[in-house]
């Protein structure tokens, strides 16, 4: 991801998310250290994105976004493969993630790619809607 892509990027977090991020929210996490952001492209623009924190040997991802116009087509499950194929890469034990309990398309994204849950935030959401706790382990044994 990079600047070019925000104004694009804008516009999916705005029809993804209760509370969508701005410009200055993606600018600190693509400076970050820790950050990796990743966008899919369609028709010549930025109709997707996923993030991760790589903290140790642990990722954790921040948030994964398709357009409305472009869900159903393999976009969410392909950047998740490309992250879990990085996740491989730098040898992480686990990807670990927060989704709500009422996103039942994205629990079973999640799970397909070999999310398990593993625990609940109470009223993550708005301080009314819990969080379901996924994890996708590696084994880092050899």
């Amino acid at each position: 991801m990079c600047d070019a892509h925000l104004p694009d990027i804008l516009k999916v977090e705005q029809e993804s998310f209760f509370h969508p991020w701005t410009e200055s929210m993606f600018r600190e996490e693509m400076a970050g250290n820790f950050s990796v952001y990743r966008v899919a492209e369609a028709d010549g623009k930025a109709v997707g994105y996923m993030g991760m924190w790589i903290l140790a040997d642990e990722g954790h991802i921040t948030n994964v976004a398709v357009g409305k116009a472009y869900r159903r087509q393999g976009i969410g499950g392909a950047l998740i493969d490309d992250f879990i194929a990085l996740a491989i890469e730098k040898n992480l034990c686990l990807m670990t993630l927060e989704v709500r309990e009422s996103n039942e398309n994205a629990i079973s994204l999640y799970a397909a790619k070999g999310f398990v849950p593993v625990g609940r935030r109470k009223k993550y959401y708005e301080n009314t809607e819990d969080a379901i706790l996924m994890t996708k382990f590696f084994d880092t044994e050899g």
